[in-house]
């Protein structure tokens, strides 16, 4: 099963290194190991976590698509830009995936849509999200250890 979230905003990021300086500049142990240009991004986004191998899927969105299948939520304005990111299920990918949307709504001035919970994030909330999760993680890997046990 894929999870997705998205961050939408008015302007675009220029590059991987504009974006990794966002991840930087939060403290965020995430690094984008990606070489092709930024507005090429379809696909599998790879990155290492730590020390950990890891990656999501990244792709531009239309912002109207976005918003227009979520009819109840206030989007606030129509956005110009959005950037929809993907994963599997993984933990280390949900980590770096939300890593990664929070950095660049923070850069961009964005708003992170968690479509799971159907709620709009600030950045200053998505970073706390991220915050979140990675303070509960390790909670969560020992309960998946405890349920294949028994299984």
């Amino acid at each position: 099963m894929s999870m997705q979230i998205c961050v939408l905003s008015d302007t675009r990021l220029s590059s991987i290194a504009e974006w990794q300086e966002s991840l930087d500049n939060e403290g965020l142990p995430l690094r984008l190991e990606y070489d092709e240009p930024l507005a090429e991004v379809r696909g599998f986004l790879p990155a290492r976590l730590g020390d950990r191998q890891t990656g999501f899927e990244c792709h531009h969105v239309v912002p109207s698509d976005i918003m227009g299948t979520y009819p109840g939520i206030n989007f606030g304005q129509a956005w110009t830009c959005g950037m929809a990111f993907i994963w599997i299920g993984d933990f280390n990918e949900m980590q770096a995936a939300w890593m990664a949307a929070a950095a660049y709504a923070r850069a961009t001035a964005g708003i992170v849509l968690d479509e799971d919970a159907v709620q709009l994030l600030t950045p200053p909330q998505a970073l706390q999200a991220v915050r979140d999760m990675v303070r509960d993680m390790p909670k969560l890997e020992a309960a998946m250890r405890k349920m294949k046990e028994r299984h």
